[in-house]
């Protein structure tokens, strides 16, 4: 052979790796820039209430992780193939979904679940604010499902559905170790059809059944009304139209120069994470609203107020139960860490996890936990709730005799000099003080 092919052929042996190489890493790096564009989803109690950030990208992997033998899973899975009886029950999709929610149960964390595409349609929407169901949040405590809260006027209200009951059947199903999405799918149904939901209620010794007729539910997130000078706002929910309907209740109530506000996010069981911080804008200037903790690069940090908000200098005080959730939480902790306002009810349902919804190739979904809400302070909301400053608990003979004892404490202290002296007395730190706080604790944490 000559010198001179041999020669070439030496350069392509020594060159086509290195282009190759350079090739594959140039396709990395742009499918690494063009990355899916995932929503950060912080999931109230329920799986219809959404609290959404800004959105970030994640790189998808493909590689199999490290260090991990399947052996034991093909093993088994070759094992049920040969000897299953009821050979026409082996489907591989629906095998392969069981296999990935079994991982991801062995997690036991109730928000952080697998949802196939069927699931994550109907969780999508469930987000949108309108649907048929029964119009209840539901959420996860101790292992059992329980109702957070019934929507005002929903179905679940009507048929006498209480905050706090814990639902231990479905129509006759047992929800033993039952996750809150696949609880939504059962609960939901065609309008004018009936669910049967079997409750344990705090103070009643047997089981009560509730049968609910499932309609239309459309949340309405805001109504107010002025009484003794004082404008009550009640949010339902962070929903998608709050800020609107906030804004143009704003201009009429700045109108009626009210000498204080009470925000009553009772039963509130969460909601758009932008919806809360706008609302939280008109009561605190350019202040921290939220602080996340998370284990990457860019899932922890502040969440700011915006300036000059209608109220900054309005008398606030905010109502909350265990039925208030997640960005009801966020708002009330934010009020209270910066001494803005008092919080007057029951200590909150304690939903201070942040899931990001995560979109799989075949339509499938993970929603999965990846940081926690601290307040201003760094005060962990998740699993521990916001207690108020003021404990006040509304007893079933209030309900049933009609009485308010929480708003009825609210109009007659919103305002005073007694409310003055209780929050000169508990006070805010700086923001320096707030800072070095909250980055003490998460470096104890850590």
């Amino acid at each position: 052979m000559p010198h001179y092919q041999r020669n070439i052929r030496l350069v392509l042996f020594l060159v086509l790796p290195i282009l190759g190489f350079l090739l594959g890493w140039s396709l990395s790096q742009k499918n690494s820039e063009q990355g899916p564009s995932v929503t950060v989803k912080v999931e109230s109690p329920s799986a219809s209430e959404t609290i959404t950030e800004p959105q970030i990208k994640i790189t998808k992997r493909n590689i199999k992780p490290r260090d991990v033998d399947l052996s034991l899973f093909w093993e088994t899975w070759n094992a049920m193939d040969e000897s299953f009886l009821h050979q026409d029950k082996l489907k591989v999709p629906q095998q392969i979904y069981g296999a990935i929610k079994g991982l991801i149960s062995s997690l036991e964390d109730p928000y952080t679940v697998f949802m196939t595409p069927e699931e994550t349609r109907k969780f999508e929407e469930s987000i949108s604010g309108e649907f048929e169901g029964i119009g209840a949040e539901i959420g996860i405590r101790d292992e059992q499902l329980l109702i957070v809260t019934p929507l005002k006027g929903s179905p679940a209200e009507l048929a006498g559905v209480r905050a706090g009951d814990r639902i231990f059947k479905i129509d006759a199903q047992t929800t033993q170790g039952i996750s809150i999405e696949k609880a939504v799918t059962l609960i939901r149904g065609p309008k004018g059809e009936k669910v049967v939901l079997s409750v344990l209620r705090e103070g009643e010794k047997n089981p009560i059944d509730i049968t609910i007729v499932r309609d239309n539910i459309v949340v309405k997130s805001l109504e107010w009304e002025m009484q003794d000078d004082v404008a009550i706002m009640r949010v339902s929910q962070f929903g998608t139209d709050l800020v609107a309907e906030f804004q143009e209740a704003v201009s009429q109530i700045l109108l009626q120069n009210p000498r204080g506000i009470i925000l009553d996010l009772r039963n509130n069981g969460g909601g758009l994470l932008d919806a809360c911080v706008r609302v939280a804008s008109e009561f605190l200037d350019q202040q921290v609203i939220v602080r996340t903790k998370g284990r990457k690069f860019g899932e922890s940090g502040d969440i700011m107020s915006g300036r000059n908000g209608a109220f900054i200098n309005t008398p606030v005080v905010v109502l909350i139960n265990e039925g208030s959730a997640s960005a009801s939480e966020i708002f009330a902790g934010a009020i209270q860490d910066h001494a803005r306002g008092l919080v007057l009810g029951e200590t909150s349902f304690g939903k201070g996890s942040v899931q990001n919804v995560i979109p799989l190739s075949d339509g499938s979904s993970l929603k999965v936990t990846i940081a926690e809400w601290l307040t201003p302070s760094g005060r962990s909301i998740n699993e521990k709730g916001i207690t108020p400053d003021e404990i006040i608990t509304m007893t079933p003979a209030d309900r049933e005799e009609g009485r308010d004892p929480v708003l009825t404490r609210a109009l007659d202290i919103v305002g005073t000099d007694e409310m003055k002296s209780i929050l000169m007395e508990r006070g805010a730190g700086s923001p320096e003080e707030l800072e070095e706080s909250s980055s003490e604790e998460i470096q104890e944490e850590e």
